[in-house]
């Protein structure tokens, strides 16, 4: 039986060392800056070189897209590069795609380059930890009422009911963003917030984000009760809004983005685009969807981090010029803003 290349032992394949020295390579000659020093830089092109080489054994081409690899005295270095399945049987062979490997040391030895680096901020994803593991034990109590008193009380008392809120019971425009009705739509949400949380709080910082989650949540909520009565649980809506924070936070930083800035942008758009049309489906509240994106995409824009870059070569670092009163006066005002709407939705109503 004929086994293919690709499928060798992906991790410290020689192939692998000579596409991450071609790459090395193409920057040097580009920026004059050697990477190859750069251990976390280096780092991260092997990871993302040992899992394209995995992802060409069932598709043709896969990018590497590395945003904030390092930086020059002209701004951010975004790595991308289209790998082919080609490149690496190439590589096999001792070559690349120009015919043969650079030493990224052995060019212009006379003038060593400078290494300058964008410093990104360090901050623990605690808020987003917390969340998951919150959810994940109130799931646990849906499960055991169900299971001792024959019912789901934590969603009884907390779900998305249209005339219970309309009757004054109005924390149920907060409560079914922790609440879920299966394992499935669970872990779903879950995955989501694992991904985008980490994301995201790395930027806003913990007390922000947990501002972000609950106007995305409550907006999602509100736009819910406005538009369909049908009752509905699920923390979908902050995490669409955590999908339209990174939308917002990406077009007001295109300047540092550089050419990143436009495919970045389309990739939100998209899978906000796909969900939203997944939430035709019926039984999905894509109301919520769409409200908990507004709200995600408005707090962001007002209250959201602002970065420039500070400091000087070769260590550059990102200082967020908009402060934590602004975000918390923006957390403030949506959140008056919303109850106002729904004070008057509810006397229109009655």
């Amino acid at each position: 039986m004929n086994q293919d290349p690709l499928s060798v032992s992906p991790e410290n394949h020689p192939s692998n060392q000579n596409i991450i020295s071609k790459l090395l390579s193409e920057i040097y000659n580009q920026y004059r800056l050697d990477l190859s020093k750069d251990p976390v830089a280096q780092e991260r092109i092997e990871e993302a070189v040992q899992k394209a080489r995995l992802e060409l054994e069932t598709t043709a081409e896969v990018e590497i897209n590395l945003p904030y690899i390092s930086a020059n005295a002209a701004g951010p270095i975004h790595l991308v590069r289209l790998l082919t399945r080609a490149d690496f049987l190439m590589a096999d062979q001792g070559n690349d795609l120009s015919g043969e490997i650079h030493d990224p040391s052995s060019v212009d030895q006379e003038s060593p380059p400078q290494r300058i680096r964008i410093e990104l901020p360090e901050r623990k994803p605690l808020v987003t930890m917390a969340l998951m593991v919150i959810t994940v034990l109130i799931y646990f109590g849906q499960l055991l009422t169900d299971l001792t008193i024959g019912y789901d009380l934590p969603a009884a008392l907390g779900m998305k009911s249209n005339e219970l809120i309309i009757s004054g019971q109005y924390w149920r425009l907060v409560t079914p963003m922790f609440l879920h009705g299966s394992i499935i739509h669970l872990g779903f949400n879950m995955y989501a917030l694992h991904i985008l949380g980490r994301r995201v709080e790395r930027f806003f910082g913990s007390i922000r984000f947990l501002g972000l989650y609950l106007v995305a949540g409550i907006a999602g909520n509100v736009f819910s009760f406005i538009f369909t009565s049908a009752p509905s649980l699920g923390s979908s809506t902050a995490i669409f809004g955590l999908l339209g924070a990174e939308g917002i936070f990406i077009y007001q930083h295109r300047k540092l983005f550089g050419e990143q800035f436009q495919t970045a942008l389309k990739q939100i758009i998209q899978v906000a685009a796909i969900n939203i049309l997944i939430g035709l489906s019926p039984g999905i509240d894509n109301w919520g969807h769409i409200g908990g994106l507004i709200g995600g995409a408005a707090f962001t824009w007002f209250g959201g981090p602002l970065f420039s870059v500070i400091n000087l070569p070769p260590v550059l670092k990102l200082k967020d010029q908009s402060s934590l009163d602004r975000a918390l006066l923006t957390f403030a005002v949506l959140i008056i803003g919303l109850i106002g709407l729904v004070i008057l939705i509810i006397q229109s109503r009655m």
